[in-house]
C-alpha cells in the first residue's frame, strides 16, 4: 500500500512537470545542434599516430583525470590538449569477430537525435597491440561530477538538475529507430549487454525482446526455486511494446555540471535499447551500491518514472 501511495504521488508531480515542459520549454529543448556549426577541433588534422603519441606523452607525464579511475585502480582518461581527452575502453560484440565502438556509436546517435549535451567524439582508434582495446579522442567537458556538486546545491538547484535529467530521459524515449528492435548496445547484430540489472553477467546477448524477457523470467524462476518460493504470476514486461534508448549507468559520476551551467551526460558504454523501466532500476542500484545521498535517491523515480513494483520483482525473488 505504501508503494502505491508513493507511485501516485510521483506520478502527479511528473504529470505537472511534463505538462509545464511541453507547454513552455519543449520547443527550445527540441532544437538539435547543427554539426556543421560546431567549432573545429585542433586534432581534426592529426592522424591516428599523432594522437597516439600525444596520448602516450600524457600517460608518461601523468595527465590523467583522477575521477576516471576504474574499479581496478586504472586511470581511463588522459588529457592530451586543453580541449581534448583520450579515453581507453573495450569494444564488444556478439561473436567477437569485430570489436564495435559502442560508446562512440551511442554518443553520436544521441547527439544526432536529441539536444542532450554529450561530448563530441573526434576519433576512434583501435589498438593493434591489444585485441578489443579502443581509444576515443573526444572534447573535454570543463565541469564537476554531480556527486561533488549535489551537496552544495539549494533545493531549487537540485530540482533543476532532476527536472533537466527527466527532460533528457524523455528525449531518449522519443527516439524512433529500427535499431530498437534488438535489445542491447548499438550494432549491426546482437551485442553483449552490460549493466547492474544483468548481475555482472557480461556474456549476455539477445536477438529479440522476447529473448530478453525469457532470460529474466528464467533468472527469477531459478532464484525462487532455490529459495523454495512459489512461482510469481507478475510479468514486468506485460506492457513493453517497444524498447527505448537507455543510458544504463546514469549515476552521479556520469553526470557533469559544466562551467557553462549545462548538465552533461558522459560514459555511454553500457547504453542501448531496453525496456523503459531498466533506466530506473539501473539508477537505483548504482546509487544504492555507492550509498548515494538520500535526496538524490528520492529524485530517481521522478527522473525515470517510479517503476517500484518492477524493482521489487527483481529484489524479492
Amino acid at each position: 500500500m505504501k508503494d502505491v501511495s508513493l507511485v501516485v504521488a510521483y506520478k502527479l508531480v511528473i504529470y505537472l512537470a511534463d505538462f509545464l515542459e511541453d507547454v513552455f520549454w519543449s520547443q527550445n529543448q527540441a532544437q538539435l545542434k547543427d554539426p556543421d556549426s560546431e567549432e573545429a577541433s585542433e586534432v581534426d588534422h592529426w592522424d591516428d599516430e599523432t594522437i597516439w603519441k600525444k596520448y602516450c606523452e600524457a600517460v608518461r607525464s601523468q595527465q590523467g583525470l583522477a575521477e576516471s579511475i576504474d574499479g581496478y585502480g586504472q586511470i581511463q582518461i588522459f588529457r592530451i590538449t586543453d580541449k581534448v581527452i583520450v579515453k581507453q575502453t573495450l569494444g564488444r560484440t556478439f561473436d567477437d569477430a569485430v570489436q564495435v565502438p559502442h560508446e562512440a556509436l551511442a554518443m553520436e546517435f544521441v547527439r544526432k537525435h536529441t539536444s542532450i549535451p554529450v561530448p563530441r567524439i573526434l576519433r576512434t582508434i583501435h589498438n593493434k597491440g591489444t585485441e578489443g582495446e579502443l581509444f576515443y579522442a573526444m572534447d573535454f567537458v570543463d565541469g564537476q561530477q554531480l556527486r561533488h556538486v549535489w551537496p552544495t546545491l539549494s533545493i531549487w538547484g537540485k530540482l533543476r538538475v532532476a527536472w533537466t535529467l527527466r527532460s533528457y530521459i524523455r528525449q531518449l524515449r522519443r527516439i524512433n529507430s529500427t535499431l530498437s528492435s534488438v535489445p542491447g548496445p548499438l550494432g549491426d547484430k546482437p551485442q553483449t549487454c552490460i549493466g547492474f540489472i544483468f548481475e555482472g553477467k557480461r556474456q549476455t546477448s539477445f536477438p529479440s525482446m522476447e529473448a530478453l524477457f525469457a532470460w529474466f523470467h528464467g533468472i527469477i524462476n531459478m532464484r525462487r526455486t532455490r529459495a523454495r518460493l512459489p512461482p510469481t504470476e507478475y510479468d514486468p514486461f506485460h506492457d513493453c511494446k517497444r524498447m527505448v534508448m537507455t543510458h544504463m549507468d546514469l549515476n552521479m559520476r556520469n553526470i557533469l555540471v559544466g562551467k557553462d551551467s549545462r548538465i552533461w551526460i558522459i560514459d555511454w558504454d553500457w547504453s542501448g535499447f531496453y525496456p523503459e523501466w531498466f533506466e530506473y532500476v539501473s539508477m537505483f542500484y548504482a546509487e544504492k551500491f555507492t550509498n548515494g545521498p538520500v535526496s538524490w535517491m528520492r529524485c530517481i523515480p521522478f527522473v525515470t518514472d517510479p517503476y517500484i513494483k518492477r524493482r521489487r520483482w527483481l529484489e524479492e525473488s
